[in-house]
């Protein structure tokens, strides 16, 4: 397609239909944002005390983690806006190029709504490059500028590995794709992956003030577009029969509302619950029916039809769709420890158990015997000498503490906390955080005499943040020193043994969800989810450690009466780090005032003993 054709044919990308007129992308429409936050991008690295004040996340921009990232795969549910937006970059590009007055650089540049408060910030795109706008699959790439490619879900298994030849070859290349499918992704180096975000109020009331339509515009941009135009779901409901047999033959109606994913999908769904729960379960045993079916609700025979099957995606799905019921819990606990769900479906299991109520222990212990341990890594100054180190033995929570389980602690003691969404059901089992080194060490004193009384530990023993040898010593176990970073499953990097940068997830999620990351001694997710708080000071400055290795108790770094701007260890990287990051033996430090979103913790159990002794310098590995 010429440069001009391109741009002519994103100019006639029709939004929606009101009152018979076609309302064009040529008219403008509303940037989409995704699921990146200023502070996100401030926190991938080591960071200074921030106001400690909470202020509302302000998001970038789908085109702004296009420029930041060489290769992007854009995700989200149909109707989420992913044509929409590869089409108005292809545009303004396509115009930049052949020096359109209406469509250029100039032209794509706007103030976009970034948070709840409706905050005005720029977007731009910083230099002009020629575009080339694809559907997948395609069969060529073309050489040069950059490439577009929409519906990238019908890649297939092929999806991941055209991600990682685009990262090879250092080309400039955006894939959008639907959530479910491209989500599962593994992604490889160089590759970021974003979810499109639903409309901010801000945006919404932007849209209505362009375009007009209800007051109660909703969030999704699809169902949104429809409300403007005036047409809602139940009108189009005697279409569900052929929305149905559209999906089903792999046809696109020639209506061009009909013909948009997400009314297919949904209408379908309206056909699919008239039909018998039998031929549905049926439906259900091909994954590609999935997202239809959950826009069915509170469906419980269907539910309980899907988990005789004892599949792991179907218990998933059941959940999905139905009203809470008995078999559920066990469902999904027994599919998150049998580890064959794709990433999306994990996600959305350990969601569901959080609602549920999780029947799994989240405050178990494991225990780390004593010895002697390798420690430090050769592989970042910050982490060198590898040495080894003499620990007592030691019991270390499985998991980082969670929501539910610091919430607790804020009901008792009405210490404040500034989580967005400590309080939400559906997180009840991630790790909590927005916590400072002081929020965390007094919930330790706080937890000490209560897990006395409930018998999970002697009357001697206490609650209490590991020292880093510790934490090192529980993530690794008896991984010797090596050229090569060292990560709890004992193994080479891989981007699906935890909840990193490469996982694409960008938040935290429910605990125990990678059982294949898990440490020698059965520690989950201690690389990526949150960075996880340690006894161990560090020092003042923020890039170099005062308290460097070998590790040496009697020097100071576990004085916890430390000055405030002494910074604190932090271990294990968080869903934003890399692998290099994501690792048993990588330092992280801030200031013990500081929180974020990223920063969580857990426990160690012991006997008040004398802190462990250094044991000399490890031998190199063989």
């Amino acid at each position: 397609m010429s440069l001009r054709a391109l741009l002519d044919h994103c100019a006639a990308t029709i939004l929606f239909v009101r009152d018979g007129r076609a309302v064009t992308l040529a008219e403008g429409c509303i940037p989409a944002l995704v699921d990146f936050s200023f502070e996100d991008k401030e926190a991938k690295g080591l960071r200074r005390l921030r106001d400690a004040t909470p202020h509302p996340p302000q998001y970038f921009s789908a085109l702004e983690v296009a420029q930041d990232a060489p290769v992007l795969l854009l995700v989200g549910e149909a109707g989420s806006g992913k044509t929409v937006l590869a089409r108005r970059l292809a545009l303004h590009l396509a115009g930049e190029a052949l020096g359109d007055a209406r469509f250029n650089l100039a032209t794509l540049a706007s103030d976009v709504p970034r948070d709840e408060a409706g905050t005005l910030v720029r977007e731009s795109w910083a230099a002009p490059i020629l575009p080339h706008l694809l559907t997948a699959p395609v069969a060529t790439l073309p050489d040069d500028g950059r490439v577009i490619i929409d519906e990238a879900e019908t890649l297939g298994e092929g999806g991941a590995a055209l991600l990682a030849d685009l990262a090879a070859r250092g080309r400039r290349a955006i894939l959008l794709g639907d959530a479910e499918a491209c989500g599962a992704w593994p992604i490889p180096p160089g590759v970021r992956r974003h979810r499109l975000l639903p409309f901010l109020p801000a945006q919404r009331a932007a849209w209505r003030a362009r375009h007009g339509g209800p007051e109660d515009l909703p969030a999704h941009p699809g169902m949104m577009s429809l409300a403007v135009a005036g047409v809602s779901l139940h009108d189009l409901a005697p279409h569900a029969a052929t929305a149905f047999a559209a999906l089903r033959d792999g046809v696109s109606p020639a209506d061009p509302t009909l013909g948009r994913r997400f009314v297919l999908e949904r209408l379908a769904a309206r056909h699919i619950a008239t039909l018998p729960v039998q031929d549905v379960a049926q439906l259900a045993a091909d994954r590609r029916w999935h997202a239809t079916l959950r826009h069915l609700r509170g469906d419980a025979p269907l539910a309980e039809a899907l988990l005789a099957t004892r599949r792991s995606d179907l218990a998933v799905l059941a959940a999905d769709i139905a009203p809470p019921i008995p078999a559920l819990r066990d469902a999904l606990a027994a599919a998150i420890a049998r580890d064959d769900l794709a990433l999306p479906a994990r996600i959305r299991a350990g969601r569901h158990l959080a609602r549920l109520g999780d029947p799994r222990d989240l405050a178990e212990l494991v225990a780390v015997p004593g010895g002697d341990y390798a420690m430090g890594s050769a592989l970042h100054p910050n982490s060198a000498p590898p040495h080894r180190v003499t620990l007592a033995p030691f019991r270390i929570a499985r998991f980082p503490v969670t929501n539910a389980l610091y919430a607790r602690f804020v009901d008792a003691t009405g210490r404040a906390w500034t989580s967005a969404d400590g309080r939400d059901p559906t997180m009840a089992n991630a790790p909590a955080t927005d916590l400072s080194w002081h929020d965390v060490r007094a919930f330790c004193a706080w937890l000490t005499p209560i897990w006395r009384d409930e018998g999970r530990i002697a009357a001697e023993e206490i609650v209490r943040l590991p020292t880093e040898p510790e934490w090192e010593g529980a993530a690794r176990g008896a991984q010797p020193a090596a050229d090569a970073q060292v990560y709890p499953w004992s193994g080479p990097w891989a981007a699906l043994c935890c909840n990193s940068e490469e996982a694409g997830l960008n938040d935290r999620c429910a605990v125990g969800l990678f059982p294949a990351g898990r440490s020698p001694f059965g520690c989950d997710d201690m690389a990526g989810q949150v960075w996880e708080w340690c006894s161990t000071n560090w020092g003042e400055d923020m890039a170099t450690p005062t308290f460097r290795y070998p590790y040496d108790a009697s020097d100071g770094r576990e004085d916890a009466d430390a000055a405030p701007s002494v910074r604190r260890v932090l271990r294990g990287g968080c869903f934003s780090s890399g692998a290099e990051k994501a690792t048993c033996t990588y330092r992280g430090s801030l200031e013990p005032a500081g929180s974020w979103r990223g920063n969580g913790f857990r426990v160690v159990i012991s006997r008040p003993a004398p802190a462990p002794r250094h044991a000399g310098s490890a031998r190199p590995a063989a």
